[in-house]
């Protein structure tokens, strides 16, 4: 989570700020003092001519010369080559599918991850848990809060170190003591928080440019949505069990939308909800033409 660094970059500069001018201001009148010397002394002369040109031309090339290296120093770093040479370093392949490419504000070789953890609602609750993210380097991107009567569960996409894996995620959630943590990869474009993704869907349905089942596949994170007469065991057309939802089809029948692993909470539900609303009225209005 980024932290603003708040007044402490300007402490500094008010406490010294009368010491630092006068420094500056005796600099610059002990260099006038000394170049006009210098000229008084040379300047009448035609060595000291020669001699003033030539001292020009060393410090013009000197400055040449270093300004040119730290480009090429510069240019070098920025294609992670040390000698500016050759070709860019291959990537080193993880074994698991294509990710996306990093956004600028992240570094290379840091992960996205989804942690899901189940937290006490209660003051401070999530202090232990963002101080541990604190110190071990994780940065939290985006937070999402899921009430559950007297727990909360808080849904964070973080961004790790590559050296970081999911046991040590696990292990850190577990010592500031969360509960019944989901640890697993997630995709940049889960970043845009869910009002936003919820919208963007509704109004790809709107346009026909999406169908019900791709958007709660797309809201959800589930793995599988399911097109079926009838409610599977004992729940309702519209009920919510475990890692399991039902919603009534558009044209008929019942949509079970599964989540390995992660139950879903009644946050979750209410939008899958009326997300399958919208797509019912849409379907009846084309009915009537």
């Amino acid at each position: 989570m980024d932290v603003s660094e708040g007044d402490h970059g300007t402490n500094d500069h008010h406490r010294g700020f009368l010491g630092r001018e006068a420094l500056e201001l005796g600099t610059l009148l002990l260099a006038a003092g000394a170049a006009h010397l210098v000229v008084l002394s040379l300047g009448h002369s035609e060595t000291g001519v020669r001699a003033l040109i030539a001292v020009g031309l060393l410090l013009l090339t000197v400055s040449a010369a270093h300004r040119w290296h730290r480009y090429r120093a510069a240019s070098a770093s920025r294609h992670g080559r040390p000698d500016g040479g050759g070709a860019p370093a291959a990537t080193t392949a993880t074994g698991g599918p294509p990710t996306t490419a990093p956004s600028p504000s992240r570094l290379p070789d840091d992960l996205l991850w989804s942690v899901r953890v189940t937290v006490s609602d209660v003051p401070g609750g999530l202090a232990a848990l963002t101080t541990r993210f604190a110190a071990l380097g994780v940065d939290i991107r985006l937070m999402q809060v899921h009430p559950a009567g007297s727990d909360a569960v808080d849904e964070f996409f973080v961004s790790a170190p590559a050296h970081m894996g999911e046991g040590a995620l696990y292990t850190a959630v577990r010592e500031a003591g969360g509960r019944d943590a989901t640890v697993r990869r997630a995709d940049v474009h889960e970043l845009s928080d869910t009002t936003s993704r919820t919208l963007a869907l509704v109004s790809a349905l709107v346009n026909g440019a999406t169908t019900l089942e791709r958007s709660l596949l797309s809201l959800t994170a589930a793995q599988d949505v399911a097109h079926t007469e009838r409610p599977p065991g004992d729940m309702a057309r519209e009920d919510l069990s475990g890692t399991t939802m039902t919603l009534p089809a558009p044209d008929g029948g019942v949509l079970a939308v599964r989540r390995r692993g992660v139950p879903f909470t009644a946050v979750e539900f209410a939008r899958c909800r009326a997300l399958a609303h919208v797509a019912s009225s849409l379907h009846a209005r084309s009915l009537r033409g």
